[in-house]
Formats: structure tokens, C-alpha cells, sequence
């Protein structure tokens, strides 16, 4: 999955559990924590591979079911601990779902239920060597666009529209909570970024 079909994919679930235990759509942090903890994986393990060389492929120790379930549990901790459980569950969430985020296209692609991405290091993912984070990504995503393109509806295609026009839709009927979050962050980030 892409990054923005793994947040869709786990707002889907989310979203759908938040309304059902309280009756009102995600607040704006747990939407945000729920982005981030869906994201993660990918944002440890992809430059890990794809860019340092410390792992073989994009699917490394952040994407693994042993180190996933301890981190979970401490992020929730955590989070307990400063007060707002909420934020943290919705980080779990996020993080728990990008595993079958990733096993379900996976497996669809191939027939057969794969799950050597979530289980490093003793799971043996394909080793494809994709050079560098940015040859990586561009390899991937002209991958994708073409087989978007050739308007074929497989499985994966299927579950990948699902979950972008599913989740999309829900998050706009839940009126787009996090987002109102992103200039205050981009604000932060440029702050940091300025020279002293």
C-alpha cells in the first residue's frame, strides 16, 4: 500500500470503532496520531533499506509483528501516562493496521496468504534491490501509476480504490479531523528549519 492508502485503509477502522464506542467522529490529535502510527513502519524501515542499507528490503524491524506489538504497547503506556490514552490508541491502531495494510496486497498479488513482511527477521521477504529512497519510491510509484492505468481490477487494485475512496469519504463526513492540525505543524518544522 501507499502512504496515503495505509492512513485511509486504518481510518476506515478507526473511524468506524470511534462512532460506534462514542458516537462522534475522531478528534483532530487522535486523527493525526492515527496518520502517523498508519505511516511508521514505512518511515523507519524504507530509508533503513532503501537508503542506509541496514535491512534488505522496505520491509524491516518497524514493519515486523515482534517489534510492532511490544512498541504498541508502549506507545499506549505511554500516552496513559501523559494523560490521553485516546491519542494513544489511535497510534496503535494506525501502526497495528499497516501490518495487514501490507500482508493483504501481498498476499492477493500472489494467491497465497504471505507473511514474510511482517514477520523480520525470521519471515524471508523478496530481496529487490531498489538503489537509493528516491529510486525506490519512483520505481514503486511508476509501478503503481501504470497498473492504475491499465484500468485492470484485481484484487489489490481493488482494495487499494476501496480503501483511498472508503476512507476518504468517511474522513470528509467526519469533517476532515487532523487536518486542521497540518499548518500549525508545517509551522513548527519551518521554525526549526530556519538558521539562528
Amino acid at each position: 500500500m501507499w502512504p496515503w492508502e495505509h492512513v485511509l485503509f486504518a481510518y476506515v477502522f478507526y473511524s468506524v470503532s470511534v462512532h460506534l464506542g462514542s458516537r462522534s467522529p475522531p478528534t483532530d490529535r487522535a486523527a493525526a496520531a492515527l496518520a502517523l502510527g498508519a505511516l511508521f513502519p514505512d518511515l523507519v524501515d524504507k530509508p533503513l533499506a532503501w537508503q542506509f542499507g541496514v535491512v534488505e528490503t522496505g520491509w524491516g524491524p518497524a514493519h515486523s509483528v515482534f517489534v510492532a506489538a511490544p512498541v504498541a504497547v508502549l506507545v499506549y503506556a505511554l500516552a496513559g501516562w501523559r494523560g490521553d490514552r485516546r491519542v494513544g490508541l489511535a497510534f496503535c491502531v494506525g501502526y497495528l493496521l499497516h501490518l495487514p495494510g501490507d500482508v493483504l496486497p501481498a498476499s492477493l498479488s500472489r494467491g497465497f496468504l504471505y507473511l514474510p513482511p511482517v514477520l523480520w527477521p525470521v519471515g524471508d521477504p523478496a530481496t529487490t534491490d531498489h538503489g537509493s529512497l528516491l529510486a525506490g519510491v519512483y520505481g514503486l510509484l511508476t509501478e503503481y501509476a501504470v497498473g492504475l492505468l491499465a484500468l485492470e481490477v484485481t484484487p489489490v487494485v481493488a482494495l487499494q480504490v476501496g480503501s483511498v475512496v472508503a476512507g476518504g469519504l468517511l474522513w470528509l463526513y467526519d469533517g476532515l479531523p487532523g487536518l486542521w492540525l497540518l499548518p500549525a505543524a508545517f509551522r513548527a518544522v519551518a521554525g526549526r528549519l530556519r538558521p539562528a
